[in-house]
C-alpha cells in the first residue's frame, strides 16, 4: 500500500504506507480504505504553488469514496467544523470560523487508507459506481450555489466555462428544470467536449451576441467572465460568483454601475455544507452514464505525479486515482476519445503493403500524433493577442494548427512548395468529362511553359512548383519543373475493371513519398501544397469519396470540368455502376485505391504521408487532392492532424470528404480549377497566419486593458 506526500512545491513522492499504531485514529475519527479518489484542479494548483492553509509535508486528495472496516461504503464531505460558531449554528458550516479542510489541514485521500472525522463520512449505496461517486464534492458545491439563486423551471442559464465544473454545473441545471448555455471560449476543449456535449444534449458557444439571461454563473478563474457576465445578465437577473478568480487584477467601476442599473444581483457560492453533499446523491445515481463521460480516464494511485501537470493547464477532464485491487474494470467513455487508431497495423490493407514496401512502412509508422499541450498553449497565445476573441477569424485555428504541426508557438514558414501529380484516367472510355484525356498532356505542358494559373499564383506568393508525371498518357521531355514517375500510360477503366494493379498502387504510392524526399534535399519545405491534373479525375475522386464516407454518388458528382445536365447525370450513373461492380471495402484504403483510384491521386497519397511523417503541413486543394487525403487518412488517421484544408471547392463531394476527416477549409472563393490553386492561396495564408503568431502583441506586452465596459446613461 502507498500514499502519495507533497512534500513542497511541486514534489508529490510516492511512499509505502506505514502499518497503524496505538493511538494512530483520534477518539472523533475512524481509519477508512479508500477505493477511489478524483484529482481536483485545486490539488495541482497546491502542488504547483502551495496554498496559506498547506503545512508540508501533506496527502492531498478530498474528491473520494471509501470504505469501513465493515465494508460500508462512503462519499467524503471534505470538512471539519466547529459546530458552535453562528455559522455552524445556521446550518451554514461552510462557512465555519474554524474550519479544517481534508487534504489541506489534514492528510486527505490520494493513499490507500485516511484517518478522517467520523462525522464528514457520508453513506452511500450500493448501486453507487465508485468512479461516478467520486463527484458528490462538486455537485455538492453546485447545488450550494444554486441554493443562493432564484429558481424556476426554464429560466436561462449562462455557464462560463466548458470544463468539467461547467459540465456538472450544465448537466444539474437541466436536472431542475433550468435551459442551460455553456460559453467556453478555448476552441480546442470545445472540440475536446463535443463527444459530451452531443450525447448529453447539451449546449456550448465560443460566443454569443445575446445579453438578457435570467442567471449567470462564472465556473472558471478568469475574471474577464464574471466581468462580461455583468453585461451578459438581464435586469433584475443573478449573478452566482461561484468560482474564485485571477488575483489582482482590475474591474472598472464603469462595470460595476452595471449591477446598480440593471438591480442585478451577485451571490457567492464557497464550497459545501454536508447536507449539499447527501443531496448529491439520487444526482450520481441518475447520472452515471453522463459523469462516467466527465472521465479522462481511471489510472493507478502511482500515476498521480504525472497527472497534475496536465490538471493544471485545465486541458483535461477528471482524473481518478482507483485504490482497489482490480481498478477500472472498463476504459472510461473519454479515455479513448481523439486515439483515432490503437495499433496502426490493424488498420485495414497495411499488412500487405508493410509487406510489399519497407518504404510505405517506414514512412506511414513514422506519422505521430500532435501534442495536445502544445494545442492549448498555442490557443492561450492567440487569445490573449490585442483583438477580440476569434476576432481575426479562420487566421487563429490556422495559426494554432501550424503551431502544433511545426512544434513550436513561434511558426515560421520560409519555404514553401507545390507539387502537382498529373495522370489519366481510363474511365474517361465513359464519357464522364466534357474534355478530352488530351488535355492532360497539354496541360501539363502549359504547367512547364508558366502559364498555367497555379504558375501565377506561385510566383507571386514565392512558391517552388514541380509537376509529377505520374501516369499521363503523352510523354515529355526533360525540364527543370519535372518529375518523371509514370507508373503506365493511364490507369485502367474502373467501369470494367481495377484501375490498377497492387503492384502499381504501392509503386504510386512510393513515388509520391519520393517526389517530397526530392524536395527536402536542399531545403525541407516548411509547408507544402498538393495539387493535381488529370482527365477524369473528378470521376475517380467521387467514387472514392462515396466508397469512404458512404454519401451516395447523387450527392458527390460534381460537373467537373463542366458537364451538362445530361451529363451529369451519366457520370453519376458511371460511378453507382462502379462502386455497385466493385463494392470496396470503406476501410480499406489500398482496396478503394486500386478499384477506383488514379496514379495522380495515389502519387499526392505518398507525398502526403512523406510530409506528415517529417513533421511539414500539408495544404490540400479541391476535391481530387481531399480525396487523395482520405486515402492517406485510411492509411494513418493521425495523418488528419497535419492536413489544411486549402479552400472550398464548389464540387459537393469535397464538403463530405473534408467532414469526414473534421477539416474546415480556410476560404472559400468558388474555385473548381484545381491544379494546386487554392493551396497556394492557402499557403499564403498560412505565412500570414504564422507571422500573426510571431509578431502581433499581447494585451500585457500591448500594456491594453483587456475590457472595457461602459455603463449606459441615465435620465437624469
Amino acid at each position: 500500500m502507498i500514499r502519495m506526500v507533497l512534500k513542497g512545491i511541486r514534489q508529490l513522492a510516492v511512499e509505502e504506507l506505514s502499518e497503524p499504531r496505538e493511538g494512530d485514529t483520534p477518539d472523533s475519527c475512524v481509519r477508512v480504505d479508500v477505493l477511489a479518489c478524483a484529482v481536483c484542479r485545486t490539488d495541482a494548483k497546491m502542488w504547483e504553488q502551495g496554498h496559506r492553509d498547506l503545512v508540508f509535508p501533506r496527502v492531498l486528495g478530498h474528491e473520494m469514496v471509501v470504505k469501513d472496516r465493515k465494508g460500508k461504503r462512503f462519499i467524503v464531505w471534505p470538512g471539519k467544523s466547529c459546530g458552535h460558531c453562528p455559522y455552524c449554528r445556521a446550518g451554514r458550516e461552510n462557512l465555519c470560523d474554524d474550519m479544517k479542510i481534508t487534504g489541506f489541514h489534514s492528510d486527505g485521500g490520494f493513499a490507500h487508507q485516511a484517518v478522517l472525522p467520523a462525522l464528514s463520512l457520508i453513506h452511500v449505496p450500493d448501486e453507487l459506481d465508485i468512479h461516478a461517486a467520486c463527484f458528490a464534492e462538486p455537485v455538492g458545491c453546485v447545488i450550494n450555489a444554486f441554493e443562493k439563486l432564484p429558481l424556476s423551471e426554464s429560466r436561462q442559464l449562462l455557464i462560463y466555462g466548458g470544463g468539467t465544473m461547467g459540465l456538472i454545473t450544465a448537466l444539474y441545471a437541466r436536472h431542475i428544470g433550468l435551459s442551460p448555455l455553456i460559453l467556453e471560449k478555448d476552441a480546442a476543449k470545445i472540440r475536446k467536449i463535443s463527444p459530451v456535449l452531443e450525447a448529453c444534449g447539451l449546449d456550448c458557444v465560443q460566443e454569443t451576441h445575446e445579453s438578457r439571461f435570467d442567471l449567470v454563473i462564472n465556473v472558471c478563474p478568469d475574471y474577464i467572465a464574471l466581468c462580461q457576465a455583468i453585461t451578459k445578465v438581464d435586469k433584475g437577473g443573478h449573478i452566482s460568483f461561484f468560482s474564485g478568480i485571477t488575483k489582482n487584477e482590475t474591474v472598472e467601476t464603469n462595470l460595476l454601475n452595471l449591477i446598480h442599473y440593471k438591480e442585478a444581483s451577485i451571490s457567492g457560492g464557497y464550497g459545501m455544507r454536508r447536507t449539499d453533499m447527501e443531496r448529491a446523491i439520487p444526482f450520481l445515481i441518475s447520472h452515471t452514464r453522463e459523469l462516467g463521460m466527465l472521465v479522462e480516464d481511471v489510472v493507478p494511485p502511482e500515476a498521480a505525479p504525472d497527472l497534475l501537470p496536465k490538471v493544471l493547464k485545465g486541458q483535461a477532464l477528471k482524473y481518478i486515482l482507483d485504490f482497489t485491487e482490480a481498478g477500472p474494470q472498463t476504459v472510461p467513455p473519454t479515455a479513448s476519445r481523439d486515439r483515432r487508431m490503437e495499433k496502426k497495423t490493424e488498420t485495414k490493407g497495411l499488412e500487405a503493403l508493410f509487406a510489399a514496401s519497407p518504404t510505405c512502412r517506414e514512412v506511414i509508422s513514422g506519422i505521430r500524433p500532435l501534442s495536445k499541450n502544445l494545442e492549448a498553449d498555442a490557443r492561450a497565445k492567440m487569445d490573449e493577442k490585442t483583438k477580440p476573441l476569434g476576432a481575426l477569424g479562420k487566421l487563429e485555428p490556422l495559426a494554432i494548427r501550424l503551431s502544433r504541426i511545426l512544434d513550436t508557438l513561434n511558426p515560421v514558414i520560409k519555404n514553401k512548395a507545390v507539387f502537382i501529380f498529373a495522370g489519366d484516367h481510363g474511365v474517361t472510355e465513359e464519357g464522364v468529362s466534357a474534355f478530352p484525356s488530351e488535355v492532360t498532356g497539354q496541360m501539363v505542358d502549359n504547367f512547364l511553359n508558366g502559364g498555367a494559373a497555379i504558375n501565377v499564383l506561385c510566383r507571386r506568393h514565392g512558391i517552388d512548383l514541380k509537376v509529377v508525371d505520374m501516369g499521363v498518357r503523352k510523354e515529355f521531355s526533360s525540364h527543370p519543373l519535372l518529375i518523371r514517375s509514370k507508373v503506365a500510360r493511364g490507369t485502367k477503366n474502373m467501369a470494367l475493371e481495377p484501375a490498377m494493379s497492387e503492384a502499381q498502387a504501392v509503386q504510386a504510392l512510393e513515388a509520391g513519398m519520393a517526389a517530397f524526399s526530392s524536395a527536402c534535399k536542399n531545403k525541407k519545405p516548411d509547408i507544402v501544397g498538393l495539387g493535381e491534373m488529370g482527365i477524369g479525375n473528378t470521376t475517380s475522386a467521387s467514387a472514392i469519396i462515396s466508397a469512404v464516407t458512404g454519401v451516395p454518388p447523387a450527392r458527390t458528382t460534381g460537373r467537373g470540368t463542366g458537364v451538362d445536365d445530361q451529363g451529369l447525370s451519366h457520370k453519376t450513373e458511371v460511378i453507382e455502376r462502379v462502386l455497385n461492380f466493385h463494392r470496396p471495402d470503406p476501410e480499406d484504403g489500398m482496396a478503394i485505391l486500386k478499384a477506383v483510384g488514379g496514379f495522380e491521386i495515389a502519387g499526392i497519397a505518398g507525398a502526403a504521408l512523406a510530409a506528415a511523417s517529417r513533421g511539414c503541413p500539408v495544404v490540400l486543394d479541391g476535391v481530387i487532392s481531399t480525396a487523395a487525403g482520405l486515402i492517406a487518412y485510411l492509411l494513418n488517421p493521425d495523418i488528419a492532424d497535419y492536413f489544411i484544408a486549402g479552400h472550398q471547392s464548389v464540387e459537393i463531394a469535397h464538403t463530405a470528404a473534408l467532414d469526414h476527416m473534421g477539416l474546415t477549409p480556410v476560404v472559400d472563393l468558388s474555385m473548381r480549377l484545381g491544379e494546386g490553386s487554392g493551396a497556394a492561396l492557402a499557403i499564403d495564408l498560412s505565412d500570414t497566419a504564422c507571422r500573426l503568431m510571431c509578431e502581433m502583441a499581447s494585451f500585457d506586452e500591448a500594456k491594453i486593458s483587456r475590457l472595457r465596459q461602459t455603463a449606459p446613461r441615465t435620465g437624469t
